[in-house]
Formats: structure tokens, sequence, C-alpha cells
């Protein structure tokens, strides 16, 4: 299959000149929309803005989402979805044409009058097109939109990636900027209420706090680099406990069990490795009660901060201009290291840093809940 580079791009920019020519301007109201993103669950989270901004746009619309499987329950549980069609392997390095061809077939039978694509990618466009639907939304830089019938540019200048994919909603004449969401069933709040009963005796006396050690791995690339160092995630569960009296839970996907349970081994005080036990309906239950998530720049942090959890993310060779979750600034700490190249943590966001942004986000909590079980100090 082929991948969007640079050559990619020059083929799109020629094919896009007869779709420029005619492009179609006008845009009524839509009656069946479906939101073309399948990967990856970070994007997918902040693609979740556009899906309220239309859902509050076009109450009567019904709106479908493509997705692919290791994503899919980022939107699997949210309320404004119809129906999630499964982009199968659609845009990750081991799709093939065949994979191109059976989601083109799928959307085909859906009948949609309207597509938004939030991603820049030629590959998008083309599927688009070929499954008929007639109005295309997308973004479009160096000519990847070429098949989109609205296409919007990406200005050159750094942004929020959240504030691109509303710009398609802005387009159409929306202009709420809605925060991302995330919605936990009614199973999963009860499974996590259960488990930190009966398993850990919390009962809501003392500030729950969530460190997610992980990350950096999703379908489409490996980024290790991501990952805060574990000495230092340790460190922080101790000052935590210790300063603030924390019940503290570390949390990850199956693949961050064992670099949690490694982190767990270098703490001096008691602490929980829930990595590898919780659905992410359950973290994000986990998150709805939470005192605060601390996490690197992982889908699961953006799940955390959706949920309404106090978050603080930890970034290094990514930018939060770019990519911190989309959520009110209130609830939202981050700390990042500078540019640098080759990258590395030494001399970068140290234990003291973050744990002084832990206190400030806890200190917040305890001002907004004053019977949340932390003490004013």
């Amino acid at each position: 299959m082929p991948r969007d580079n640079y050559l990619t791009s020059a083929a799109a920019l020629v094919a896009g000149i007869p779709f420029r020519l005619f492009a179609r301007r006008a845009f009524p109201p839509p009656r069946k929309i479906l939101i073309l993103k399948p990967c990856c669950l970070s994007q997918v989270m902040l693609a979740t803005p556009l899906l309220a901004a239309l859902s509050n746009a076009y109450p009567k619309a019904q709106i479908d989402w493509a997705v692919c499987e290791s994503a899919r329950a980022a939107v699997a549980t949210n309320p404004r979805v119809s129906e999630l069609i499964d982009s199968g392997r659609v845009g990750l390095a081991q799709g093939r044409w065949q994979d191109v061809s059976a989601l083109i077939a799928r959307l085909r039978q859906e009948q949609y009058d309207t597509c938004f694509i939030p991603s820049r990618s030629a590959l998008l466009s083309y599927i688009a097109w070929r499954a008929h639907i007639p109005r295309r939304v997308g973004l479009d830089n160096v000519g990847r939109g070429f098949a989109h019938t609205l296409p919007v540019r990406v200005p050159q200048e750094p942004a929020h990636e959240a504030e691109h994919y509303l710009k398609l909603a802005a387009v159409v004449g929306i202009a709420e900027q809605p925060p991302m969401e995330f919605f936990p069933r009614d199973t999963d709040r009860a499974r996590t209420t259960e488990r930190l009963v009966e398993e850990l005796d919390w009962l809501g006396d003392r500030p729950l706090v969530m460190l997610h050690p992980g990350g950096g791995q999703n379908p489409v690339r490996v980024d290790l680099r991501r990952q805060w160092p574990m000495e230092r995630f340790a460190l922080l569960g101790n000052y935590l406990a210790r300063q603030h009296g924390a019940l503290v839970l570390l949390v990850g996907g199956e693949m961050d069990r064992e670099r949690a349970e490694a982190a767990l081994g270098l703490m001096s005080v008691r602490a929980f490795n829930f990595a590898g036990t919780l659905t992410l309906g359950e973290l994000g239950a986990l998150a709805e009660i939470a005192d605060l998530y601390v996490g690197n720049d992982t889908g699961p942090t953006h799940v955390a901060a959706a949920a309404g959890c106090p978050t603080l993310a930890i970034f290094g060779p990514t930018d939060p201009l770019i990519s911190r979750p989309f959520v009110p600034p209130e609830r939202l700490a981050t700390v990042a290291c500078p540019p640098r190249d080759p990258f590395t943590w030494d001399d970068c966001v140290s234990v003291a840093e973050v744990s002084a942004a832990a206190d400030r986000l806890l200190a917040a909590r305890i001002t907004k809940n004053p019977d949340s079980g932390l003490e004013e100090k």
C-alpha cells in the first residue's frame, strides 16, 4: 500500500487539479456523516471535539466513524456515534491494497452524503472519493487532500492538532470548539469501584493518583523516547504517597505491564500495579474519580484528561503545543523538554519539576472539592 510521502504528495498535487477546478462550494445540512480517522488512539481522541461540534450542529444527522481495532475503544461508547466501521489495516504499516478495496466497498454500501477527514492523507482522500461520498471535507497539506470537495489548508505555523481538526467544522459554518470527550460504560464504573473497595480498601478517604509510565507504542510506529525515565516515575510515586498521603496506582496496557512492575519495584512506598488489567473504559472510569493522573504523551493520557481527571502530561521529543490533551486548561498541566537532537532526557524534566506541577493540580483539586479527602496545608 502506498504511504503518504513526498512522491505521493507530488502525485496528489497533480491529481487534485480537476477536483479543485470543479469543487463544490454548496454545503447543505448533511443527513449521514462519516468521520474517516482510522488511527491512532491519541489522534482519534483529539478528533472527538470535531465529533461533538458536528453532533451539536446537526442533531438529526447520523454520524458514523471508520476506525481501526486498536483505537476503537476511544469512541466505541460515545453516544454521538451511531455505528463504527472497521477500517481494518488501512493506514497501518501492514496494510495492503486489498484492505483499501474492502473499505471502499463497505463505505459505498452505506451511501454517506458527507465525509470529514481529519488527516493529512492522500490515501484517505482517495478512499472517500472512490466510496462515492459526494461531499468530502478534509485537511489538505501539499496536495494530500487532492480529492476533497472542500479542502482545508494546513497553515505553516504550529497549532494544536485538535484545532486543525475543528477547522473542518469551521469551514462549514460551525464555530464551536468543544473539548475532548470519553464515555465509560456503567459496567466499567461498577467494576472499577468494586476493585478499589475490595482489593485496595479505598473509600475516598485519601487522594487517588494514577501513574502511567509506559506508552510510545502504537500500530504505526514505536517511539520509546516518549517514556519519561522509569526511576523518575518511582521517585514521583514516593513523593506523592508521602507528601499527600496518596494511594498510587500504576496503569497502562498489557505492553506496559512489565515497565510498570519495574517502576513499582523501585518504589519505597506501597503502591499497586493495575497495568494490563484495565480496559480503556475502566481506565476512563478510574480517571473520573481519581485526583490526579500523570503520564507520558500517549493515548491513555488523553483518555484520562477527557474523562475529567486533573492530568499532568510529560512531553519529551513531542511538542505539547501540538499534541497535548485538548481539555480546559485548569485541569491540565504539561512539562516538556526543550527541542534537542539527538533527544535525551538528561538534565530535562526533573522529578522536582513534575512534583511541583502535581502539587499545583492537587491544590486546585482541594479548592474545588473540599470534601475530596485531601488536607489543606
